[in-house]
């Protein structure tokens, strides 16, 4: 009898661990995979979006779980075409692109959106596919920098009229929208009466920004205020200024000019606040808050929380900063440097 008892018990103990197990087995989902982000460049030679694309990687790694996978569209739009493809190919879950020609890429566009996978675009919108936008607040910056300039010229040269040039992409609409028309604004609001020269073409970069303001210094030596609407042309605007023996400032006053510039880095700063540098000001686009904003954008989508395409597309601004040797000191800007792009600027 004794033994029967322990059996049954036996028996029992069996089968309850077999029911746990059953039930365990029952109630446990399979683990979700990573998600996979395809994060767009549009040349990773710029500080900028080297910045950007190694903290879109950490981020997304560390609040998410997910992994970015960054593209370079090494500033050619065939590649940026190219790189589009490459998202279904690999099979990826998302995308934040940074695209020239919507044309060239609005078949895959619409091809992916079909499949399922989330898609975003930094900086501009992407034609009527109506994914959403992330962006810098540029319009902000650019009219206060203008603003800026034109009130320490007019200081400093009471009788001299106010003459401004933009040099930058007269035919981009969100350079436009973001740099030109609000900087002229900015100066316009200061000095209604000043000269706009308009927005010149130095699309191609640094050796053409060079020659085209050579060229405006013959024209019109009068030229004073300038907007160099990109760090690269700058650097070209720079030396043609240089080279006419121009670009001075003394002891934080303008002689000659002054410029403003984008995308504010460590070659920048040595001049923003050197006080003898017609360069003062540079808008700061910060890569860590961008990238972390381009990421909750897809993660937001994923969430329900933002549509996957609307009409007209959704826009979501980002901080941007002015970086100016009157209104920000030195030791804020290296700490913006050193914390956004991982330098040592002391």
């Amino acid at each position: 009898m004794k033994k029967n008892v322990f059996a049954l018990m036996i028996v029992l103990v069996l089968v309850s661990m077999v029911l746990s197990a059953c039930g365990a087995g029952a109630t446990q989902a399979p683990a979700e995979k990573p998600m996979k982000i395809a994060f767009f460049v549009s040349d990773l030679s710029n500080v900028f979006h080297q910045a950007q694309a190694a903290e879109a990687q950490k981020y997304a790694k560390e609040e998410y779980g997910a992994e970015v996978f960054v593209f370079d569209g090494k500033a050619d739009s065939a590649v940026m075409t190219q790189n589009v493809d490459q998202i279904m190919a690999q099979g990826l879950d998302a995308g934040s692109l940074h695209i020239w020609d919507y044309d060239a890429v609005k078949p895959a566009v619409q091809e992916a959106l079909g499949k399922g996978i989330i898609l975003t675009s930094f900086f501009s919108p992407l034609g009527d596919s109506g994914i959403p936008v992330a962006r810098s607040d540029e319009k902000g910056i650019s009219f206060a920098m203008g603003a800026e300039m034109a009130t320490q010229w007019k200081a400093a040269h009471p009788d001299k009229p106010i003459v401004m040039v933009e040099l930058g992409w007269p035919n981009h609409t969100e350079v436009k929208s973001g740099r030109t028309d609000p900087w002229v604004a900015g100066v316009l609001s200061v000095d209604p009466t000043a000269t706009d020269l308009g927005c010149l073409d130095v699309s191609k970069g640094t050796d053409q920004a060079k020659q085209v303001m050579t060229d405006l210094l013959t024209t019109h030596p009068e030229v004073n205020l300038i907007y160099s609407e990109a760090s690269g042309q700058t650097v070209g605007t720079m030396a043609a200024l240089t080279q006419a023996g121009r670009g001075k400032f003394e002891n934080g006053k303008p002689l000659t000019e002054i410029v403003s510039s984008v995308d504010f880095d460590e070659v920048e700063m040595k001049q923003v606040y050197d006080p003898n540098s017609s360069l003062k000001l540079s808008m700061g686009l910060p890569p860590v808050e961008t990238a972390r904003g381009r990421i909750d954008l897809i993660m937001d989508i994923k969430a329900g929380k933002v549509k996957p395409t609307s009409q007209p597309a959704e826009e979501f601004f980002y901080k941007a900063y002015n970086v100016s040797f009157w209104t920000m000191p030195r030791a804020d800007a290296v700490t913006w440097l050193n914390t956004q792009f991982g330098t040592n600027v002391k």
